[in-house]
């Protein structure tokens, strides 16, 4: 198999060469993007991904890594995505367990709180229809008391049921390296500066490749870019993209512990927020506010949302220390509104939107946990342009996984892993290694400081990077972390 390091590789090389015509063009390597890029490989279309800065590296890698099946859509009384969550989520923890994994939901009940467990375990088992794995129980005050070191006083008990965690980082980079098994040709760090259009209709795409700027033609452009999809195209009618920022912190698993998803509502506006495990630590969101900063800057966790989060921390566990907190992430959600429309962001819909024009295809919004059948609706309106068959969806096989080697500190990512990453998963920067592919910058924080020298040999063995080189990829990525990853990051912003 070649790896997404040779392909991108040799990608360039035949695009400079002037082999510059696919059938698709997709733009936006998120996860959309790289469903989509899968299923057209899969149907024997040939394809070229471009993504503007790394693979996974704008929304995908910044959700809260929840798989959800579909509860609060009925909450909203939507059925067709309860139904349509709930059935993708079992079959991605079905078909890809070590990466999608189930996970318990302690949804708290304080007195006089909302809403009254009677209500909840209704809805649950209203739940258990669409989603049979959901496996509704509830815990009494002493049980959570038992499992939790957490004072629990005003607490009468939790409804429980399970839901899923995966990393969305290694779903895209899953979803790409299979896609490169069926012929995906991919580049990264290749902005799509415009879109190409003969007689009314797109033809292409004008990218930036290795900094030259290049034509390229396809019989259909599918443009995934997420948030920042209306730069190519506007929305249809009077529809506009609204960006809606959440934030999280990272803390070590050890102090804070999360044996499930603990779920209770915040002291200051009752929103539910949670403290859950991902990867041998507990995070603790969600913020969802609009976001007002532009988005060619990236994005990074106010002071206001780290003392909403704080706050919540605080009122599960009063004894928490802000020295603790070892990284944060903030991503924005690209959620299709009306240009009038004013709810509260957590009110708006998570709805996708795809819309088309002769030889283009967009899509913005949607969920991480309907990748698959998002991007068969996206690839059966480009497959009707080009006149294709197009077989059932169907996810990709699971790849070996790596043995179990030595891990790097505290984390649970093994040196062999992030070897393999260096050789074979298109590393371009540090950010790249330590902030997608292996995430140990949200894991290890600052930590990370006590591997460089041996990370510092890895790259030059396996990169070509010289002394220098390193040292200039180590001051951009601490650079990049302090900004935007850091505990708290507005104290960089505000200097």
């Amino acid at each position: 198999m070649m790896s997404l390091t040779a392909r991108v590789a040799d990608t360039r090389a035949r695009l400079d060469a002037g082999e510059r015509h696919y059938d698709v063009i997709v733009v936006g390597g998120g996860i959309n993007g790289a469903a989509v890029a899968w299923l057209a490989c899969h149907n024997g279309l040939k394809t070229l991904l471009l993504e503007a800065e790394d693979f996974s590296s704008g929304t995908s890698s910044r959700s809260s890594k929840m798989v959800h099946g579909g509860l609060r859509y009925l909450a909203k009384g939507d059925w067709r995505l309860t139904r349509e969550a709930a059935r993708a989520r079992d079959a991605l923890m079905a078909h890809h367990p070590s990466l999608v994994q189930p996970l318990p939901f302690w949804f708290m009940h304080p007195p006089g709180g909302h809403p009254k467990p009677w209500m909840m375990q209704v809805a649950l088992q209203i739940y258990r229809a669409f989603a049979p794995g959901c496996r509704p129980g509830w815990l009494s005050q002493h049980q959570l008391q038992d499992a939790l070191p957490y004072p629990l006083h005003e607490i009468e008990g939790a409804s429980s049921y399970f839901d899923a965690i995966s990393d969305d980082c290694g779903l895209i980079t899953w979803l790409l390296e299979e896609a490169v098994r069926e012929g995906l040709d991919l580049s990264h760090y290749s902005p799509v500066d415009n879109l190409l259009e003969k007689h009314g209709r797109c033809t292409g795409v004008q990218a930036q490749i290795d900094a030259h700027s290049m034509p390229i033609t396809s019989g259909c452009v599918i443009n995934c870019a997420g948030a920042w999809c209306d730069r190519l195209t506007p929305l249809p009618g009077n529809q506009v993209i609204r960006p809606l920022r959440g934030s999280h912190l990272v803390l070590p698993a050890w102090r804070y512990p999360a044996p499930a998803a603990l779920t209770f509502a915040h002291p200051e506006d009752g929103r539910p927020v949670y403290l859950y495990p991902w990867l041998g630590t507990s995070i603790m969101g969600t913020t969802d506010l609009d976001h007002e900063a532009p988005l060619n800057q990236d994005v990074a966790m106010s002071r206001e949302e780290f003392d909403y989060l704080w706050q919540a921390m605080h009122a599960l566990d009063p004894t928490a220390q802000e020295e603790d907190v070892l990284a944060s992430w903030s991503g924005v959600r690209p959620v299709v509104c009306s240009a009038s429309e004013h709810s509260a962001p957590s009110d708006a819909s998570r709805e996708h939107l795809i819309w088309q024009e002769p030889g283009l295809v967009n899509l913005t919004g949607g969920k991480l946990t309907t990748f698959l059948e998002t991007g068969q609706q996206v690839l059966e309106q480009a497959a009707a342009m080009l006149d294709a068959p197009l077989r059932e969806p169907e996810l990709p096989p699971v790849p070996e996984g790596h043995s179990v080697g030595e891990p790097i500190g505290a984390a649970t990512v093994c040196w062999n892993q992030l070897e393999h990453a260096i050789e074979h998963q298109a590393i371009a920067h540090l950010d790249d290694l330590l902030l997608r592919r292996t995430r140990l910058g949200l894991l290890l924080g600052r930590g990370v400081h006590h591997h460089q020298t041996r990370i510092s040999l890895l790259c030059q063995q396996h990169l070509g990077w010289n002394e220098a080189q390193c040292q200039d990829e180590w001051d951009r990525y601490w650079r990049l972390w302090e900004r935007y990853y850091s505990p708290q990051p507005f104290r960089c912003n505000d200097d």
